[in-house]
């Protein structure tokens, strides 16, 4: 069961970035100006244009999670609370952006707002979700493996030959294990 919480906690976080990622190249605004003046172009916001922060935290966010499974003890926690900082540090730009974007009702422009930001704001709540669970939880979970390989006894010429590049040594008696 550890292993599925694991993968499931990490598949959240890799959702998280993931959604914010997107979202940081969608279109998040396009302003459209007077239609009496036909030389006017419209314009188009992407999330990477109006919220420059999101895809450098979001990817930090992603290194992060991947960073509390090779962590042990404490620094597991730790960085799970990076996590959820990214996280809230994305919503924060994501929220503002889409106030900032709305539509004050002016005549020589329009603004058509996309759903973007929110999904934005979504994949920033899902990391700052995960990132508090792991921090409360991760220090129960098992540790990543150092040097502890079960040993193995050899049958054949092939499971010599593999035991070798387990890093085993196949001549060495149970009784020196």
């Amino acid at each position: 069961m550890n292993r599925r919480v694991i993968s499931l906690w990490l598949a959240v976080c890799a959702a998280g970035s993931g959604l914010t990622l997107l979202a940081a190249s969608r279109d998040w605004a396009v302003l459209t100006f007077d239609a009496t003046a036909p030389n006017l172009p419209t314009l188009t916001l992407t999330g990477g244009e109006v919220a420059a922060s999101l895809t450098p935290v979001a990817l930090a966010a992603l290194a992060g999670s991947v960073a509390v499974l090779a962590a042990r003890g404490v620094w597991r926690s730790i960085l799970a609370g990076l996590v959820a900082l990214c996280g809230a540090a994305l919503v924060l730009a994501s929220l503002p952006a889409w106030g900032d974007l709305a539509p004050e009702g002016s005549a020589a422009a329009t603004t058509q707002l996309t759903p973007w930001p929110l999904i934005a704001v979504a994949g920033g709540g899902l990391l700052i979700l995960s990132g508090l669970y792991a921090t409360l939880r991760a220090t129960r979970w098992a540790s990543p493996a150092r040097g502890s390989r079960t040993p193995m006894r050899p049958s054949g010429e092939r499971e010599l030959w593999d035991a070798l590049d387990a890093g085993l040594d196949p001549t060495e008696s149970d009784e020196h294990r």
